[in-house]
C-alpha cells in the first residue's frame, strides 16, 4: 500500500481491507483479520446463556428498564474489554528503563508516512497481566479463575448439549420410566460422542483457525432466536385462548417498565453480566490480529459488543413475550423449556442450539488448555515432561526477538518479517483520541522490531533487552493432551449433573464479575502509572493528559460499582439456591 499524495490516501476501511487481506500461512505470523477476530469474540459471548435473557427482560421491564441495563451492560463490558487491552500493552513496559530516555530509529520519507511493524504474534496473556500488576500470586488466582470460569462453563455446555439432544436420543431410545429430565445412559452416550467429535478443534493452536467455526455459531443461535421470535408473535397474535375466552388484553400484561422489587433486579443482574463475559478469549484473538493498532481493534470490540447487544434484546424482548402462552405464567431461565417438546420449529430450533453449544466449545477448552500447558512449563517436572513427549517441537520453538528499536540498526536491517503499511497520522498517533500507545501487543519483554519514520508519531517505545522465549503452546502433543485432560474430565463431570443452575448463578455473580471487570480495570489502573504526564505528549495541548486521567476515573468508577454488586450478587446467589424455597 502507498500514498501518492495527500488526495489519494484510502480511508481507514480500505487501510483495514488491504492489511486483512494480506494473510499468511506463517503460523509465527499474526493471521487474523478484523472479520475472523470478530467471529471468535461474538462466539465466545453468545451462546446457550442467551435462553436465559428473556427471563431477565421479563424480571427488570422489558419495556423500558431491561433495554437501559442492557446498553449499560454492554458498555461497560466494551470499556473492560479495552482497558484489559490497554493493561496488556501497558504490561510489556513493566519493569523496564522509565527513565525517558528511549531511542527512535528515524529513516528518511517525509513525516506521518510508513511505519513497518514486525507481523509476529503477540503472547499477552491474562494471567501475565494480573502477575505484571498486582504480582506473581495474582498470576496463580488470574490462572485459577480463568481456568475455572471456563471449566465450569465447559460443564453447563455440556449438559445444555445433553438436554438439546434429548428428543431425538429419547425417541430412538425410550427413557426409563419416571426418570423426566437429567442423565440416563442413553443420553449421556449422545453427548459423549459429540464430544469426541469435537475434541480435534480443541487442539488448534489458536482461535484463528476457529474463524469458519465462529461464524457457523453466530449461524445457529441466530435460527434459534428466530424461531422464539415467531412462536412469540404468533402467541401475542392470538386472539382466544383454547378455551375461548378473549385475551385481547394479554398484549398489554406482557410488557413491563419496570421490576416489580429490588430482589427481581438483583435476580437478573447477573444473567445480563454473563452474557458479555468474554474477557478469557480477548488477548489470545488480539494476539493473533494483524497490525492491531488502535482503531483496527477498537472495530473489532465495537463491531462485536453492539451486533451482540442488539441480538440480546432481540430474543430477551421477543421471548418475555411469550410468557402469555406459558402454563405458569412465567418464563424459566432456558425459554426453550417453555415451548412444547413436540413443537416442529422449536425442534430446528433445539438442533440449532445443539450446533452452537457444540461450535463454541472450543472456545471454553482452548484458553484453559493453554493455561494448563503454561503452568506446566513453569514446574521443573512439568517442562521435562514436555521436553521429553516433543524435543524437537519444543526446539524448533526456541526463538530471539529484538528490541523494538536497536541502536545503530539501520532500516534494511529491520526489514525482515515486516508488514509495511502506510497510515494516516490519525491512525497512528490517535492524537485526539488521547494517550499514544504501541502499536503491537507484547509480552514477557519480546517485542517486534518497529520502524518509525516520523519521530512525532510514536511518544514512547521503550527500550527492551534481548530475551529468549519458547511458546509451550505450540507443542502439539501437549495441546492433545491438555485438551484431552479439560474438556473430557468436564464431560465425564456432566453426565452426572441433572441441572446447572447453581453453577451459572455462582459464577455469574461472582467469578465474571471479578473476571470480566475487576480485574482488567484494576490492572490498567495499575499498570497505566506508567503514562505519567511526564511520558505523554505534549504537543496535543494536554489532551492527552487528560484523556489518560478521565480514562483512569472511568476505571476507578467501574470497581467502586462492581465490588459491592459482586457480593450482594453473590450473597443472593447463594441464598436463592440453598435457603429459598422456591427453588
Amino acid at each position: 500500500m502507498a500514498f501518492s499524495s495527500p488526495n489519494d490516501n484510502p480511508t481507514t476501511s480500505q487501510v483495514n481491507d488491504d492489511i486483512d487481506g494480506n494473510a499468511t500461512k506463517d503460523e509465527s505470523q499474526r493471521q487474523g483479520t478484523i472479520s475472523s477476530a470478530r467471529f471468535n469474540l461474538l462466539s465466545s459471548m453468545v451462546g446457550g446463556g442467551s435462553l436465559s435473557l428473556p427471563l431477565a427482560f421479563h424480571q427488570t421491564g422489558n419495556a423500558f428498564v431491561a433495554p437501559l441495563l442492557l446498553i449499560a451492560t454492554a458498555a461497560l463490558a466494551q470499556q473492560s474489554i479495552l482497558f484489559l487491552i490497554k493493561a496488556g500493552i501497558y504490561s510489556t513496559d513493566s519493569g523496564q528503563n522509565n527513565s525517558g530516555e528511549h531511542n527512535h530509529n528515524i529513516t528518511n520519507g517525509g513525516p506521518n508516512r510508513i511505519r513497518s511493524v514486525s507481523n509476529k504474534k503477540g503472547t499477552v496473556s491474562y494471567e501475565n497481566v494480573s502477575m505484571q500488576a498486582f504480582g506473581p500470586s495474582a498470576r496463580i488466582f488470574s490462572m485459577a479463575l480463568v481456568s475455572a470460569c471456563c471449566f465450569f462453563a465447559t460443564i453447563g455446555y455440556c449438559v445444555l448439549l445433553r438436554d438439546m439432544l434429548e428428543p431425538i436420543i429419547d425417541g430412538m431410545i425410550t427413557p426409563p420410566e419416571g426418570t423426566g429430565g437429567g442423565p440416563t445412559l442413553a443420553r449421556n452416550i449422545s453427548m459423549l460422542t459429540v464430544v469426541l467429535f469435537v475434541t480435534p478443534l480443541c487442539t488448534l493452536r489458536n482461535l484463528t483457525a476457529l474463524k469458519n467455526v465462529g461464524a457457523g455459531s453466530m449461524l445457529s443461535v441466530c435460527t434459534v432466536a428466530l424461531c422464539v421470535a415467531f412462536r412469540a408473535i404468533q402467541c401475542q397474535l392470538k386472539p382466544v385462548d383454547e378455551n375461548g375466552t378473549d385475551t385481547n388484553d394479554e398484549p398489554i400484561k406482557s410488557l413491563r417498565a419496570f421490576p416489580l422489587s429490588a430482589k427481581e433486579l438483583l435476580d437478573a443482574a447477573p444473567l445480563f453480566i454473563s452474557s458479555f463475559v468474554c474477557h478469557f478469549n480477548v488477548l489470545p484473538i488480539h494476539n493473533e490480529l494483524r497490525c492491531p493498532t488502535r482503531d483496527r481493534y477498537r472495530k473489532w470490540i465495537r463491531t462485536s459488543i453492539w451486533p451482540a447487544t442488539l441480538f440480546y434484546w432481540f430474543i430477551g424482548f421477543t421471548g418475555s413475550l411469550y410468557i402469555k402462552c406459558t402454563p405458569s405464567g412465567k418464563v424459566s431461565g432456558n425459554i426453550l423449556l417453555d415451548f412444547d417438546e413436540e413443537d416442529p420449529l422449536l425442534f430446528i430450533g433445539r438442533l440449532c442450539l445443539a450446533v452452537t453449544i457444540t461450535l463454541a466449545l472450543p472456545m471454553l477448552v482452548i484458553p484453559a488448555r493453554d493455561i494448563l500447558v503454561r503452568s506446566m512449563t513453569n514446574t521443573r517436572i512439568g517442562s521435562s515432561f514436555l521436553h521429553r513427549i516433543s524435543p524437537i517441537q519444543q526446539h524448533a520453538q526456541l526463538h530471539e526477538h529484538s528490541s523494538d528499536i536497536q541502536n545503530g540498526v539501520s532500516a534494511p536491517q529491520m526489514h525482515h518479517d515486516m508488514t509495511t503499511v502506510e497510515f494516516e497520522p490519525m491512525e497512528i498517533s490517535q492524537r485526539n483520541g488521547g494517550m499514544e500507545e504501541p502499536l503491537l501487543v507484547l509480552e514477557n519483554r519480546s517485542l517486534a522490531s518497529v520502524d518509525v519514520t516520523d519521530v512525532d508519531l510514536v511518544e514512547e517505545v521503550p527500550n527492551r533487552q534481548h530475551t529468549k522465549t519458547i511458546d509451550s503452546t505450540s507443542s502439539k502433543t501437549a495441546r492433545r493432551l491438555g485438551a484431552v485432560v479439560i474438556f473430557w474430565t468436564a464431560a465425564l463431570i456432566a453426565c452426572s449433573v441433572k441441572s446447572i443452575d447453581v453453577v451459572w448463578d455462582l459464577l455469574g455473580s461472582s467469578f465474571s464479575i471479578m473476571m470480566a471487570f475487576l480485574i482488567p480495570c484494576g490492572a490498567y489502573l495499575k499498570l497505566a502509572r506508567m503514562k505519567r504526564f511526564n511520558h505523554l505528549p505534549m504537543s496535543d495541548g494536554g489532551m492527552g493528559f487528560r484523556s489518560w486521567m478521565l480514562s483512569r476515573a472511568v476505571a476507578w468508577l467501574m470497581i467502586l460499582f462492581f465490588t459491592p454488586l459482586m457480593f450482594i450478587s453473590t450473597l443472593n446467589a447463594v441464598y436463592n439456591n440453598f435457603f429459598s424455597g422456591s427453588r
